[in-house]
């Protein structure tokens, strides 16, 4: 096979492992067609990138081919697997690398009476506030992914981890980044929201979180942003729950609402093997109107960029490098309501 073939495969294989099939019917440059299971794509995958690349002079001569091959994996399910991270209170842009990274955000007449604001994650792990007058758009400061995402590719082409493996090697790091400054944005724009906004409990308190939910409704109909960890302490107690939060909790471990206010779910995941860092907080819940628009704005800049590193013991290193930048627009209609004791 030739780089476009494999390409072919490439394709193949994850639309196959994305719909759950157990075959696909891969198309050859040629013309020809074969009914080929998943198994038997990773393996031919292996082997014809093993004889192309499993020799050094191999890689040295396939090597471009290989990383644009890798990068346009990588960067294409990125920003859809970060924007599920949050929902719906993120939005994630993908931007040439001489583009500007601008985002509109919606203006909306009740936001005229509150105080507006901007913060901007920078280098450093540092957050500028800044407040915002007549602007509806906002230009993110980019900074870079560098080291993060680090595999020997022997690890492939010798089998010990497969296609998609390690390209979740590659991405992890990437993500693990982006989502760290996102949380770090989001703490400095909840310092400068006003108390009414905020709230911080033990144990879950349905009168501190009712008042919260008050001064959000006054802009529009609240929604809970939250992981499942915290939707489960969501509730007035057994004895006061109607039967539709009963049905709710036994059948999805939940209430999906909660006196009006929808709940949205963040998916949680971890950021180390041991299960002990998790991505994203579960003691903390964002609280806001419905149809206001994602308050955070995440811009990808420019493609994955790869190169290779040799290693004292001669295996092979790939490493990735992404421009990225984080930003949140914020009005006095989001609340935060934490619980302690999920930390």
């Amino acid at each position: 096979m030739d780089f476009a073939e494999i390409k072919s495969l490439v394709k193949a294989l994850d639309s196959a492992r994305a719909k759950g099939a157990t075959t696909y019917n891969f198309s050859r440059a040629d013309g020809t067609s074969e009914s080929l299971s998943v198994d038997a794509m990773e393996g031919t995958l292996r082997k014809e990138l093993f004889e192309l690349c499993g020799t050094r002079s191999g890689f040295e001569a396939h090597k471009y081919e290989l990383f644009a091959l890798l990068a346009s994996e990588i960067d294409t399910p990125m920003a859809r697997e970060i924007g599920n991270v949050f929902g719906d209170i993120c939005e994630v842009g993908t931007f040439a690398a001489n583009e500007a990274p601008v985002f509109k955000y919606k203006k909306d007449p009740r936001h005229l009476r509150a105080r507006r604001f901007a913060v901007l994650g920078s280098s450093a792990g540092s957050y500028e506030v800044f407040k915002l007058d007549g602007e509806s758009s906002i230009q993110v400061k980019m900074s870079a992914i560098t080291d993060a995402c680090q595999i020997a590719l022997n690890d492939f082409l010798t089998g010990r981890v497969d296609w998609n493996e390690m390209l979740e090697a590659f991405r992890q790091g990437m993500e693990d980044r982006i989502i760290d400054a996102v949380n770090g944005c989001m703490a400095a724009a909840e310092k400068n929201l006003p108390a009414a906004n905020k709230a911080s409990t033990s144990n879950f308190d349905p009168i501190a979180f009712e008042k919260i939910l008050a001064v959000v409704s006054a802009y529009g109909t609240p929604v809970v942003s939250c992981t499942e960890a915290f939707a489960r302490t969501i509730t007035e107690g057994y004895q006061w729950a109607s039967d539709a939060e009963k049905l709710a909790r036994r059948n999805v471990g939940y209430a999906v609402n909660y006196k009006g206010a929808k709940i949205a779910i963040m998916p949680q995941t971890f950021k180390d093997a041991d299960n002990s860092v998790k991505a994203v907080d579960d003691s903390k819940a964002y609280i806001f109107p419905m149809g206001a628009g994602p308050m955070i704005h995440i811009a990808l800049q420019g493609d994955t960029q790869l190169r290779d590193v040799q290693n004292e013991d001669w295996s092979t290193e790939i490493q990735g490098f992404r421009r990225f930048g984080v930003a949140a627009t914020i009005f006095n209609q989001m609340g935060t309501y934490e619980i302690t004791s999920l930390k």
